[in-house]
């Protein structure tokens, strides 16, 4: 899912409140993220049977790519609050 802008300036606005500095990688060192403007979703495993509904979780994410050895983080879109549960 394509975030909308306010949606875009919402995400930006809680990383800046959240994400203290330094904002530098885990794995190389360098600060320069690039924050998607898509949703994308982390499915529960189940053994490699694709379970849509039911009692299978999925987390909404947001990934955040180091822009110098792409090392990723993802962000619950929930707990930041650009989407409802």
């Amino acid at each position: 899912m394509k975030l909308t802008e306010e949606q875009k300036n919402n995400l930006m606005n809680k990383l800046n409140e959240n994400w203290i500095p330094p904002k530098s990688c885990s794995v190389c060192g360098h600060n320069e993220w690039e924050v998607s403007d898509m949703l994308f979703e982390v499915r529960e495993f189940h053994g490699g049977n694709m379970v849509i509904g039911g009692q299978s979780s999925i987390i909404p994410v947001i990934p955040t790519t180091c822009k110098y050895c792409g090392s990723v983080l993802f962000f619950n879109a929930i707990k930041i609050g650009i989407i409802s549960k």
